[in-house]
Parts: structure tokens; sequence; C-alpha cells
């Protein structure tokens, strides 16, 4: 038991992570809880509820931007703006000519090691890997193409 410890001991991380994440998440859903509830009294008393009240249950929304197009401008939630910015360019031609080059590079670099390796008994595995990597680089050249010819359709 104790060597399943010494030998897994970065798990710690991930599990703190998740453990955080979901502390957050759940207090974000009190909060968010707590302001409907609030503004639920305001409106079977029949009163205004106060703008700054509105205005923090509305900054809360991640969809709502403040000039209500939904999603977009700053009023959005950093988070959902770093997915957008990452959906908007991981997909995009560059990303998928960035891959082909680095794929090749690798596939290269295998296929150099399989005939230069100075260790006995090498050969094979890396020219094995070397083929892998060639095909694995040559989808990624057909993805870019079709990324290329057909963006933003």
């Amino acid at each position: 038991m104790e060597d399943i410890f010494r030998s897994y001991w970065w798990l710690l991380f991930p599990i703190g992570f998740f453990i955080f994440g979901a502390w957050d998440r759940w207090l974000a859903y009190q909060r968010s809880r707590d302001h409907l509830e609030l503004l639920k009294s305001y409106a079977a008393q029949g009163k205004e509820p106060p703008p700054e009240l509105v205005k923090t249950v509305r900054d809360d929304d991640p969809l709502d931007g403040d000039d209500g197009r939904y999603g977009y401008g700053y009023g959005m939630h950093p988070r959902y703006m770093r997915r957008m910015y990452r959906r908007a360019y991981r997909w995009s031609p560059y990303w998928q000519w960035r891959t082909t080059f680095i794929t090749a590079a690798v596939a290269a670099g295998f296929w150099f090691a399989s005939e230069y390796a100075d260790f006995p008994g090498t050969e094979g595995p890396f020219r094995l890997v070397a083929i892998i990597m060639t095909f694995v680089a040559a989808g990624h050249l057909v993805a870019a193409i079709f990324s290329s010819m057909f963006r933003g359709r």
C-alpha cells in the first residue's frame, strides 16, 4: 500500500484540481440560487429589485454579454471567451498545417533513428513507429488541405 502512494503521488494534483473545481461549481450554484431566491422574494412582495442586484445576476450569466449579443463581447465570462478562442483557432488551417509539419518532423526523426541508431535491436521498433507516424502525418496533410480548401463552410 505504501508503494502505491510512492509511485502515484502525482495523482494528488489532478484529484485536487477536480475537487476544487467541483467546489467552485457548487459555490457558483449556491450563489446563483440565492440570487434567484432574493429576486423571487422581491417579486412576491411586488417591489422593484435594486439595480445592483439585477446587475450582479446579469453579470453572473456567462452567456449574456453587455451588448446583449449572447456570447460575444467583453461581458462574457473569461472561461467562455477562452473556450471560444480555442475553438475558433483550433480548427483553422494554421493549426492543421502546424500539426502536419510537427508530425512529419517526428516521423522524419524516427526514420533517421531507425537508419542510424547505435543501439542494437532498435531498428525494428523505430521503423514501426516511423511508418505509423508517416501515415499520421499523411492524414494530417489531407486534413490541412481540406481545411484550407473548404474554410468557413
